[in-house]
């Protein structure tokens, strides 16, 4: 946005000479990202508006003001703190992706020299390997999320987290290779499936049923906002991983888990930013599996925005082939944002 539009958001809410709390949220959204200038717009026109503005919008206004220079510090320093790991990640995969060696990837699986080609040639031609830590400088008023506030948002993924590589999320659990796909689909396997919910107060549980079968091959979209006490359970038919999923600098693809829960932070639901794991991405958005065939990859809307400005990713259909994964007939990435 620009300050012009913080100075007409100011201009429309004073028309008819009383500014209130509402009027507060629309006036620190109008800016989008909050750069410097207009943080000294919205501070100057707050001043110009003083008479008009509602004790409590007044109040709010002061409130939320106060906050942007917090965040855009904040931001800095997580910033800083990406660009110093980018050093030692960089020369990790660059030591990952060498020609001829036995090298593996984080989750312990071969790289095969296919794979190596196609990292190196997506690298080597301007192909950004990024953390999804990484922060956009200037803050933002969020209002997405309940009661407004002022925010650093994510530059690669509005989720941008450090989580933690154990349990669901360890990088062996989440790899998808063909291998792995198949052992699954071959091997009959003891494990929880989702089977209802019950009701616990005000929260929503999963309850499950133990089984004995193979895993069937699939990914699809899966979403559930209820408790899950085993992170390792299986969806419907014994779907093992939901259709978020990234492609790491190491050169792997990763899901996230059925049950989109981890035992380190049981909390969260798991987005595609779970999966960085403090380790860089070349990729994310959504993948689908039916009977072991990749049948659809989706970039995300905010890679897809980075990508209309000229950031390049690598190709992740020319990836899986590379893996040996089988795919559908003339597969294409669809354009998710």
């Amino acid at each position: 946005m620009a300050v012009s539009d913080v100075k007409n958001a100011f201009r429309i809410a004073a028309q008819d000479r009383r500014i209130d709390a509402k009027e507060v949220d629309t006036i620190l959204s109008s800016a989008g990202s909050i750069s410097v200038e207009e943080e000294k717009a919205l501070k100057a026109e707050a001043d110009k508006y003083a008479g008009q503005l509602a004790p409590d919008a007044a109040s709010k206004l002061r409130e939320k003001l106060g906050e942007i220079s917090q965040v855009r510090s904040y931001a800095a320093n997580v910033n800083r703190r990406v660009q110093i790991d980018e050093v030692k990640l960089s020369a990790e995969v660059k030591a990952l992706h060498t020609p001829g060696a036995a090298t593996s990837t984080y989750g312990g699986s071969a790289i095969p020299e296919a794979v190596k080609q196609v990292m190196t040639k997506a690298l080597e031609g301007g192909a950004v390997a990024y953390d999804v830590r990484e922060l956009k400088p200037d803050p933002v008023y969020d209002t997405e999320h309940g009661e407004g506030h002022i925010t650093a948002e994510g530059k690669y993924n509005p989720y941008s987290q450090s989580q933690k590589a154990v349990d669901t999320m360890a990088f062996s659990y989440t790899e998808l290779t063909p291998a792995k796909v198949a052992e699954d689909m071959n091997t009959p396997q003891t494990f929880n499936v989702l089977k209802g919910y019950r009701t616990e107060g005000t929260n929503r549980v999963a309850e499950f049923e133990k089984k004995t079968m193979t895993g069937n091959g699939r990914i699809t979209e899966l979403y559930d906002e209820a408790s899950w006490p085993d992170t390792r359970a299986r969806a419907a038919g014994g779907q093992k991983y939901a259709s978020n999923f990234a492609i790491l600098s190491d050169g792997s693809v990763h899901a996230v888990p059925a049950s989109r829960r981890t035992s380190a932070e049981p909390w969260r639901i798991l987005t595609t930013a779970s999966l960085g794991r403090d380790k860089q991405m070349m990729f994310n958005g959504h993948l689908h599996m039916e009977k072991g065939v990749v049948t659809y990859v989706g970039m995300s809307g905010r890679l897809c925005k980075l990508q209309e400005k000229g950031t390049k990713f690598v190709d992740p259909v020319e990836l899986l082939k590379a893996w040996g994964f089988e795919v559908k007939p003339g597969l294409k990435v669809t354009n998710e944002g």
